[in-house]
């Protein structure tokens, strides 16, 4: 699979505008649409971008820790450039960023790759960090906050453990791994990324990934109250930030493309909670739920692309941008 894997994307997309606008009704969501400031809307691709250099700068220490040492602009580039696969199945955006610096740079794929699962570990925290403030005050969705809260610090210990994960792995490999090669051999890759996820959660490393992380995504949930406020919506920022966060890791956790269809639900049956006060029908959760989508999840995949040109003028000595573009043979071996 290339490229023609963003066709699922255009048709997710699609289902979901005609989803929305079948359970807004056309006719109201066309009135509100109508009324709406767009300035809101460019603040909000705004902060979206700004929220992109901050996991940039992230993702360029987390390189850097691993002995690669890129320039701003080019780990912004990198960085960015994987969001144009994002709504393509099995999360190719990844690999895609493993693809660039390996044709690039020479970085080997695994270590790339382990730095985008410790980027997914600091993502996750961030967001419950943003969110705690909304479920301690609304004491919405406290059962699934303490959940992920639960299994992200279980997840960080058997990480930061130094043994228990390589024994584990060592065992399964001699015993089952002697009559199953591949699983031996993944059991390989896994000790090697758990020797690397370990550098990258050294606890400096960690808590600056943490704080660039919360950051980033706090600054697109304002993003979402800005919009809210374009509709003249009740309610707090603690309520956006909240909706916001949920809204997010649930689309995360759906495993669907991009969280497309998943996250626009959670949007938008929060957002008409009276517990959030914002006072909006159908039509409004619906409008604003499509405007911060757009300008956080769409805006990411068409800016994605313009990185993506850009880096290929981006000249590096080692570089073979020729290439074709990973396949999902690569995904699978990520």
């Amino acid at each position: 699979m290339k490229l023609r894997g963003l066709w699922l994307g255009g048709l997710l997309l699609l289902a979901v505008i005609i989803g929305a606008t079948l359970f807004a009704d056309a006719r109201r969501l066309m009135d509100v649409a109508q009324d709406f400031p767009w300035w809101t809307m460019a603040a909000a691709i705004g902060l979206s971008t700004a929220n992109y250099g901050l996991r940039a700068l992230r993702f360029r220490s987390y390189m850097a820790a691993l002995g690669t040492r890129l320039g701003l602009t080019e780990s912004f580039l990198v960085f960015v450039a994987g969001f144009v696969l994002t709504v393509t199945p099995g999360k190719m955006g990844e690999v895609l960023k493993a693809w660039l610096l390996n044709k690039r740079r020479g970085v080997p794929v695994t270590q790339t790759a382990t730095a985008v699962v410790a980027e997914r570990v600091t993502d996750v925290i961030g967001l419950l960090i943003i969110a705690s403030f909304g479920v301690v005050h609304y004491g919405a969705h406290l059962s699934l906050f303490v959940a992920i809260s639960v299994l992200t610090t279980a997840g960080i210990i058997v990480v930061g453990h130094p043994s228990a994960l390589p024994k584990t792995l060592d065992w399964l490999g001699t015993t089952v791994g002697t009559r199953r090669p591949k699983l031996r051999a993944l059991c390989d890759t896994a000790a090697e990324m758990h020797g690397v996820l370990r550098t990258l959660c050294a606890p400096r490393l960690l808590a600056q990934a943490v704080i660039l992380a919360t950051v980033g995504w706090m600054l697109e949930a304002v993003a979402f109250r800005i919009l809210l406020d374009g509709i003249s919506a009740g309610g707090s920022l603690g309520g956006a930030t909240v909706i916001y966060a949920m809204a997010t890791l649930f689309g995360a956790a759906s495993m669907l493309p991009g969280g497309v269809g998943g996250t626009e639900a959670v949007f938008i049956a929060l957002s008409l909670q009276p517990i959030f006060a914002f006072g909006i029908d159908r039509a409004g959760a619906t409008w604003v739920t499509l405007l911060i989508r757009f300008a956080t999840l769409w805006w990411a995949v068409i800016f994605g692309g313009i990185c993506w040109g850009l880096l290929r003028l981006l000249p590096v000595a080692s570089a073979d941008e020729s290439s074709a573009p990973p396949s999902a043979q690569d995904a699978k071996n990520a």
